[in-house]
This record gives C-alpha cells, structure tokens and sequence, in this order.
C-alpha cells in the first residue's frame, strides 16, 4: 500500500472513530456500558480486540463494564463466504472444495480477525477451518497506529490516573501483530497438546500444520462440548442449568472450575507455556 492510500486510510478511519466517540459521548439513549461497548463493536478492526481484551480487564473496569465488553467475544458481523474463499485460494492455490471432501461455506464462527468453517478431510475426519479476514492486516496496522495517537492524547488529559494507556495499547499491539499470523497460534497450539498428553483431561484440538499457514488454520472439530460463555450467560436464567449439565453431559461446574485453575497454574508454573487467551469464549467444557 502506498503512503498516500494509507495516510488516506488512516484520516478515514479518525474521522469515523471521532465521529464515533462525540455520538455515542452526547448520546442519552443507552446507559454508559452500554455505549462503551457499541464504540468497540461500531469501530470494527482492531478496536474490537481490544474491546475484547479489556473485557477481562476486572482489575482496570468495573464489572458492569465487562459484562457488557464481554458481548464483544461473539458478536462480530460477519464476511460473505466469497470474500473469504479468495483468502484461502491465495493461501493454499485451490478452493475450500478441492482441499476437503466436504467444506460448508456457512461459519460457525466470527471473529475480530477471522471466521471458521466446518470441513471434512478427503480421510474423513472433521475439522475446523480458520480463515483470516480479507484485508485486515492493514486494517489492523492503521488501528494500531490510531489506538496510539488516541491513547497519547488521553493521556495528556490525566483522564485515567490509575491507568497508563499507552502501555496498554503499546502491550496490545506487540500481541496482536502475532495473531495476525496463524502459524505462531498453530505451532503454539502443537506445543501445548504435547504438554497436555498426560493430562487426559485438558484437550488440545489436533493442528493440521500441512494444511495451515500464516491465513489458513485447519484443527480437529470437537463435538459434545459447551461452550464456557454460553454456560455463564444462561447459569443467572436457567435454575436447573447445573443439574442438567451434570446429568446430560457429566459436567459438574464445581469441579470444572476447580480444574481449569489447577491446569492453568500447572501451565503457567510447571510447563512454562501457557494459554495467554482463556477467555470463556476460548474455553470449552
């Protein structure tokens, strides 16, 4: 991209965060989380990361701010499958079709940088098909450098004194630069099943590294799971939820929660490598 188109990129994108920021700053018509959370999702690219990170920021935002950040992890619009079929062609140099035996062009999930499909191989196992986005990385590369000038400039206001923006945004970008090459999560993903070989209970979906690269990840499909933020969006409305979770499907939400912590420390204190994204949309039971 040249610098004028992204000096142009760049103005476009302040125009629409600025006009974001004064709407939703005068608007009366939701309540304050409310209106922090659709900055995020009506900002699009990678200020929906960050929302979605600062979601399980507990320790920076009160509780009925990341509750309602905490919508951001599964509402993403999302790309027309077309769109998504030329990131793959590019990738691999044949369509979805070819590569698999069956391949569903509806997503069964949505994402700030990519979408995953449903797929079966040419030897009949399922697996998930993880797509980048079309056009994100300079997207991305345009917000980073926005969330930056953004964050200088609150800072020099003192608005938040009990946080320091610009190491946050600073920290988040270095991150999120690697996710935005999918043979990094591929290849963490193969070192952390390979801890997790003895410990049966902690399972780590098989990567396919012959079929993923730096915008294709193709992983083993798991069936018969829950999915951890759905669980705790229904546990206030459905009394018997726990109950039937342990009757149907033999889990019981005690010791699910006592286990995901003991792994976690084992992880992180034991191994060395650790999961650095568990947020419940990441974590399934």
């Amino acid at each position: 991209m040249s610098y004028l188109a992204e000096l142009s990129l760049f103005l476009s994108r302040l125009a629409k965060i600025t006009g974001l920021i004064i709407g939703l700053t005068f608007s009366r018509r939701e309540p304050p989380p409310v209106r922090f959370r659709l900055f995020f999702e009506r900002a699009g690219g990678a200020f929906i990361k960050l929302g979605q990170i600062l979601a399980l920021r507990f320790d920076l935002l009160p509780p009925r701010y990341t509750q309602e950040l905490l919508k951001l992890l599964v509402r993403i619009p999302e790309v027309p499958f077309a769109e998504m079929e030329l990131v793959f062609i590019e990738e691999r140099g044949e369509r979805p079709a070819t590569t698999f035996r069956k391949f569903n062009p509806n997503p069964i999930a949505s994402a700030s940088i990519s979408q995953v499909y449903r797929a079966t191989l040419h030897s009949g196992e399922e697996v998930a098909v993880k797509i980048k986005r079309p056009g994100i990385d300079q997207i991305f590369a345009t917000d980073f450098a926005l969330a930056s000038f953004l964050a200088g400039f609150i800072g020099l206001f003192q608005i938040f004194r009990a946080i320091n923006l610009e190491e946050l945004v600073a920290e988040f970008i270095i991150w999120t630069k690697r996710e935005l090459d999918f043979t990094f999560e591929a290849e963490n993903a193969e070192v952390l099943r390979e801890h997790g070989r003895l410990h049966p209970n902690t399972i780590i979906p098989k990567t396919y590294l012959n079929l993923s690269g730096r915008t294709v990840l193709v992983t083993e499909f798991m069936t018969g799971i829950q999915r951890l933020d759905q669980v705790i969006d229904h546990l206030d409305r459905n009394q018997n939820l726990r109950a039937d979770l342990l009757r149907h499907y033999r889990i019981d939400l005690a010791q699910m929660a006592y286990y995901f912590i003991v792994d976690g420390m084992r992880q992180y204190f034991i191994d060395g490598f650790f999961h650095a994204d568990p947020h419940p949309a990441n974590v399934f039971l």
